[in-house]
């Protein structure tokens, strides 16, 4: 299924959101926190990861013979991450209540787990030190450098401080990247025009056509001057 199959522009309704979260305890192995955490690394990371990249790791499971249920919820991810996006771009996120334990964990595996999809982001150490502690929160110590975990073991109650911290951190890291990402993923790339310098007849034509100048726009630019 190609990404550009699914409209993205109509933000989720609550009904979807909870159709969503069906979905995704049928074909995912994220919840509904753990997702937003994907989508919001993805969203943010240096290189603002194609969907192509994360949706894989949502889609983790098989989906058997339930293909129809799963362009459904490709459907709602990519809406969704869009509303990400845009959330992003007007200074907001949707991120949980730090005092709901669960869910600023799920929320904190899921952001881990889509930062290290990115090598621009866990391949540069002072890029990952604004990941590594959410992947602490998440128990993905996996992703944790040692130094950064002796230094968080030593903290006291140092999950109440990384849940009261995570909104500021996923922020800073949004700053930080900002002149870093490339195009949005929703948006394919306008393609550069050719350079259209001295032709020859034997070159390729540079309207793209694939055959030589002689044999395509040639005579029309010869009228076109006439």
């Amino acid at each position: 299924m190609r990404v550009g199959d699914v409209s993205t522009k109509i933000p989720l309704s609550g009904d979807e959101f909870e159709r969503l979260a069906e979905l995704l305890e049928e074909h995912s192995p994220f919840d509904t926190n753990g997702l937003l955490g994907v989508l919001h690394a993805a969203a943010i990371a240096p290189t603002l990861l194609h969907p192509s990249v994360w949706l894989p790791l949502v889609l983790a499971d098989d989906p058997g013979d339930d293909c129809e249920a799963v362009h459904e919820l490709v459907g709602l991810l990519l809406r969704l991450h869009k509303d990400i996006v845009d959330a992003f771009e007007h200074d907001e996120a949707m991120l949980p209540d730090p005092d709901d334990v669960d869910a600023c964990e799920s929320f904190a595996a899921g952001y881990a787990s889509s930062a290290a999809l990115d090598p621009m982001w866990i391949g540069d150490p002072p890029r990952w030190t604004f990941a590594s502690p959410i992947a602490y929160l998440g128990g993905r110590l996996d992703l944790v450098p040692q130094h950064t975990l002796e230094e968080l073991d030593a903290l006291p109650d140092v999950q109440g401080i990384l849940r009261r911290d995570l909104g500021g951190m996923v922020r800073a890291a949004f700053e930080l990247f900002r002149k870093l990402r490339q195009a949005d993923p929703l948006r394919s790339p306008t393609p550069e025009k050719p350079h259209v310098g001295r032709v020859r007849r034997n070159d390729p034509c540079p309207c793209g056509s694939g055959k030589k100048y002689k044999r395509c726009c040639i005579e029309r630019e010869r009228l076109s001057s006439s």
